[in-house]
């Protein structure tokens, strides 16, 4: 058994074959910039394409990358649970396959967690001008509905793009059940169990390759929205209760 690692990236992939060398790639050269001992856990959620070649083989490459598989699609939740379970780390963060979010970018979530006491550091997005202005809109809308809903004053609530100490994820993850779309409230989760929360700014690009999930944002919309009726019964009123 290898040391166990600071720094564990977790990362679901679906249908994801296009990005995972150029993901792999750039996660490996960011996290040897660290300095810390690393591992990364490629979980395949039941894609249709070679994503699962894809990942075996950069496993194959470097014993720190690591494969799970789902044999259906579980959704990005599922795969940050995945990730959790096979990781080792005393530090996590979920990572998008999509490389929106840039891998480059773990450094400054990791500086910031090393210099404080947060139990999550979050990246906090700025959009690229190419981003479509629908998805914008909503990302916006909805982080400034969770602050208002739940007594908090995040800059982007709604980011998954998160660093964990590892209990503070089990303890989030942990409130998924019920949800349809967790990952729009993982920070109010994190915030109604008292967890410290701190935003740093990084980098939000368009997808590299593939096609997103998101094929219908109103859709999409109506689906998060329908999860506030438990989300305000679990982190509000059952919380003051």
């Amino acid at each position: 058994m290898s040391e166990i690692p600071d720094l564990s990236v977790a990362v679901p992939c679906f249908n994801e074959a296009e990005n995972i060398p150029a993901l792999v790639a750039r996660t490996q050269a960011a996290l040897e910039t660290l300095g810390v001992a690393w591992e990364m856990i490629l979980v395949d959620d039941g894609s249709r394409d070679q994503t699962r070649e894809r990942i075996q083989a950069a496993a194959a490459a470097d014993p720190r990358v690591r494969g799970a598989f789902h044999e259906v699609n579980r959704g990005i939740v599922a795969g940050w649970v995945t990730g959790l379970e096979q990781s080792r780390g005393r530090f996590v963060v979920p990572l998008d396959a999509d490389l929106q979010y840039r891998p480059e970018d773990i450094s400054k979530l990791w500086t910031a967690m090393t210099a404080t006491a947060a139990d999550l550091v979050q990246g906090w997005r700025l959009a690229s001008p190419e981003h479509d202005p629908a998805r914008q809109r909503y990302t916006v809308m909805f982080s400034r509905l969770l602050n208002m809903l739940f007594g908090m004053k995040l800059q982007d609530n709604k980011s998954g793009f998160i660093l964990y100490r590892r209990e503070a994820m089990h303890k989030v993850m942990a409130e998924r059940e019920g949800f349809r779309l967790f990952q729009h409230f993982v920070t109010v989760a994190a915030h109604a169990h008292g967890l410290k929360i701190i935003e740093v700014p990084v980098a939000f690009d368009r997808r590299q390759a593939g096609t997103s999930f998101i094929t219908n944002v109103f859709r999409f919309a109506l689906r998060a929205f329908a999860d506030f009726p438990l989300a305000l019964w679990k982190f509000r009123i059952r919380k003051s209760g």
